[in-house]
């Protein structure tokens, strides 16, 4: 297929391409979970197995068997190719879980057009959960319409605070993070944090919690995530380095208003 603008048929076949692939990363993901010693690089904040590597090798294979000249920017093998359309991928979301048995990791695919997300798809190997989302045309879950939706107040909620990586590691930044959860914290029942960024999406965009804050999040889980809380209804405001998200106007705008005071010079 060449770089031409994305049709409605051509979409579809980006979802499968999107579906196929992000289910044959999870699927290795699941064969091996807690199957073995992990093999993986440990550091003081974070950890790269084996299993990120093939896990990604699978979905690349699934991408580039069908549209071999799209451009690829995935996390273990960085960027290759220039093209109008980029496939962006997290092979193994929740790496540290993986590595300490704990059952909450997924495999992310988004399609970027002209730099836009336009497709994603988002598995949970271990729960056989599926989230898709296309641009303008919704989100499901496995299969089925998925619409965020909470009638519970900012006080009596659940908010899942992301931190991407490189702010992880950058000391300078520490006091904002701080700031930021310090004042998302006493606001809410509870900050969620689970180490699988691409499960907190899939949270919020089905109102299973009631919003999302992020800072400096990792383009490969954020691309696809971002998508799926927007097509599936989820008020979201985002900047260069934070994003909220909420599945009701109210308690996003009250996030948004924490986070605001917590980052103002």
């Amino acid at each position: 297929m060449s770089d031409r603008a994305p049709t409605a048929s051509s979409i579809d076949e980006f979802v499968a391409v999107a579906e196929s692939a992000a289910r044959a990363g999870g699927d290795y993901v699941r064969s091996v979970f807690r199957s073995r010693a992990v093999d993986g690089e440990f550091n003081g904040t974070d950890v790269k197995t084996r299993t990120d590597r093939e896990a990604e090798s699978r979905v690349l294979n699934s991408i580039t068997d069908r549209f071999p000249n799209h451009a690829i920017h995935a996390e273990e093998s960085g960027k290759r190719g220039d093209s109008t359309y980029q496939w962006v991928i997290d092979p193994l979301d929740g790496t540290n879980n993986f590595a300490s048995g704990i059952p909450m990791v997924a495999t992310a695919v988004a399609l970027l057009a002209e730099g836009e997300p336009i497709v994603a798809a988002i598995y949970a190997p271990l729960t056989d959960v599926m989230y898709v989302a296309r641009r303008g045309e919704g989100a499901t879950l496995n299969g089925e319409p998925l619409t965020a939706q909470s009638d519970l107040p900012l006080a009596h909620g659940t908010v899942s605070f992301v931190v991407g990586l490189d702010a992880v590691r950058d000391p300078a930044v520490a006091p904002i993070v701080r700031g930021i959860k310090d004042a998302i914290e006493p606001a809410c029942k509870r900050v969620l944090q689970t180490w699988a960024p691409c499960l907190d999406w899939g949270l919020v965009s089905g109102g299973s919690i009631e919003g999302i804050v992020c800072y400096r999040p990792d383009v490969y889980e954020h691309y696809a995530g971002s998508l799926l809380a927007r097509e599936s209804g989820v008020h979201t405001t985002e900047t260069e380095d934070i994003f909220v998200g909420a599945a009701e106007q109210a308690v996003h705008d009250q996030l948004l208003a924490h986070v605001h005071n917590a980052t103002k010079p």
